[in-house]
């Protein structure tokens, strides 16, 4: 007979044991997660009509505009229209027609990280667009108040071509209590010459 005593079950563990248990466990999550975020991610986007045919934006694009509209100018403010009413997402399709390749093309992308910064910077499942209203709002507050650099600056730079499309509608205008002058009485005299 063996008089030796059994080892305990913690000295048979060695350091490959312990790594390749930590390797299978990590594998898992990651794997997990992974197929969390293509549901959340990957799913088809909320049919919204717009309010005429697109020029540029595919219609993933007009939905995450009309939410990021929404949330920045949402239904019942202080104007009285909301920023679908005000056809924001028309106004910046229109306006990415214009521009180059380059420069919508570069819009584009910057509209797509937004949407899908959620998982990367917000950890939550669903895309921007898909969020509720309030969440839409923390989300938008994060952004602008990160201390990384770019992401406040892409934060900006959509505000403010939204900002733009929105004040840029008629309705918005009248109510606000711009008007329109074609010319005034400066404008009629005539310009002196330069200086040479």
């Amino acid at each position: 007979m063996n008089s030796r005593p059994r080892p305990s079950a913690l000295t048979q563990i060695s350091r490959r044991t312990v790594l390749r248990r930590a390797g299978i466990a990590v594998a898992a999550l990651g794997g997990g997660s992974a197929v969390v975020f293509g549901i959340g991610h990957s799913g088809r986007y909320a049919d919204v009509a717009p309010a005429c045919e697109l020029m540029f934006l595919q219609r993933r694009e007009y939905t995450i505009m009309a939410a990021l509209a929404n949330t920045m100018f949402p239904p019942g403010n202080a104007i009285g229209l909301s920023g679908t009413d005000a056809r924001v997402p028309e106004y910046i399709d229109r306006w990415l027609d214009g521009q180059g390749e380059s420069r919508s093309g570069e819009f584009r992308m910057m509209l797509m990280l937004f949407e899908h910064g959620t998982a990367a910077f917000g950890l939550r499942v669903r895309r921007f667009s898909d969020l509720p209203s309030s969440a839409r709002e923390r989300y938008l507050r994060r952004w602008e108040t990160t201390r990384l650099y770019s992401r406040r600056m892409l934060a900006m730079a959509l505000k403010s071509a939204l900002g733009i499309a929105y004040f840029a509608h008629p309705e918005v205008k009248r109510r606000i209590g711009v008007r329109h002058r074609c010319a005034t009485a400066a404008d009629a005299r005539p310009r002196a010459p330069r200086p040479a």
